[in-house]
């Protein structure tokens, strides 16, 4: 406008055309580049040059329709970056942020990729634990399948009978390995089929010896109990643990073994002892692994002695459950070191149930 007014003053008519030109200008001022385009128009006018419009239009939407175009090509590239991780949200490139809400956005999704990266790491190791203790139940199942297929094909060659001691020592193993696999299988429905009340814990060791008596025979260990209480626990889960411990003792016991029931305060203790190689001090870091078989037991491998099948994970599930039960589970070590499970007794108040 200051143009038109030193036009007046000068006497000379505005250039022709300046008026119609300046809805054009204004419109332009709307995109990218507008306003040094209408700069350079009223500067061309206010000279009294040609403003060719035109022109000015032209250049300002090829500028436009690059702009535009650029914008299009990063707005695919980015697409193509978020579909690349919808597709592998797990291992592909989170696209960089170009604002902070984008950046917010952006901290959201690495956080949930990190736990789901933890989630899924834990995943793959429990599966992993499980096909091992699927595969060490094998292995333990293979020892006494093929030493009754011995005997079968023994009695078969010499026309003889199976001797029945024999056949039930085997079955009686049959019959351990599969209670241990199925007591793991049991452990992931912990809460809902467990059932706290008052326990004889001099009753529950007596059963277990009943259950592995033919085994105790058999090795010629003599066994002694003394003393007894009642304690707060689930009658199946503390004649698990009883068979893990009492299983473990009759494969190492040299020829004696000894279980001592006590109190010592507000617990229970059930104290079972041999006259076996013990634990060595390593072997107790890790007796309560997934897998895992002490010295005396790759000893007793490497001999060739003939004793129960191991898994090597009973003790391991005997600690589980323990822990799941409230109680808890101690090995001594050395020659004479003595397995303690600590007990609540009848007149506490029942455990809470161990989170999963």
């Amino acid at each position: 406008m200051p143009a038109i007014a030193s036009h007046k003053k000068s006497g000379r008519r505005p250039p022709p055309g300046l008026g119609r030109s300046l809805l054009p200008l204004a419109l332009a001022l709307l995109f990218p580049g507008g306003f040094a385009i209408a700069v350079m128009v009223l500067d061309r006018a206010n000279r009294g040059l040609p403003s060719n419009i035109d022109y000015v239009l032209m250049v300002e939407g090829i500028f436009v329709a690059s702009v535009l175009a650029l914008a299009a090509i990063g707005a695919a590239r980015r697409r193509k970056r978020l579909e690349a991780a919808a597709s592998s949200p797990l291992d592909s490139a989170i696209p960089k942020a170009g604002t902070w809400v984008e950046e917010g956005w952006r901290q959201l999704a690495a956080g949930m990729r990190t736990a789901a990266l933890e989630a899924e790491a834990l995943k793959a190791a429990e599966a992993k634990a499980e096909f091992e203790a699927f595969l060490a139940t094998i292995h333990a199942l293979k020892t006494p399948a093929t030493t009754l297929s011995l005997m079968a094909e023994k009695a078969e060659r010499e026309g003889s009978p199976v001797p029945p001691r024999e056949l039930r020592l085997e079955v009686d193993e049959l019959d351990r390995i599969l209670d241990r696999a199925l007591g793991r299988l049991r452990l992931g429905d912990f809460p809902e089929g467990s059932r706290f009340c008052p326990v004889d814990a001099g009753e529950a060791v007596s059963a277990a010896l009943r259950r592995h008596r033919r085994a105790l025979i058999a090795r010629r260990i003599g066994v002694g109990i003394s003393g007894s209480f009642v304690a707060m626990s689930d009658a199946y889960w503390l004649g698990f643990i009883l068979d893990q411990l009492l299983s473990n003792a009759a494969k190492y016991a040299a020829s004696s073994l000894a279980i001592i029931l006590r109190t010592e305060g507000r617990s229970g203790i059930i104290e079972i002892g041999d006259d076996g190689p013990g634990f060595e001090p390593e072997d107790i870091l890790r007796a309560f692994g997934r897998s895992a078989t002490g010295r005396a037991g790759a000893a007793l491998s490497s001999a060739g002695e003939r004793g129960p099948a191991s898994t090597g994970y009973g003790l391991w599930l005997a600690s589980e459950a323990a822990s799941r039960c409230g109680c808890r589970l101690v090995l001594g070590q050395g020659p004479g070191g003595k397995a303690s499970l600590h007990l609540p007794l009848d007149t506490v108040e029942g455990p809470k149930l161990a989170p999963m």
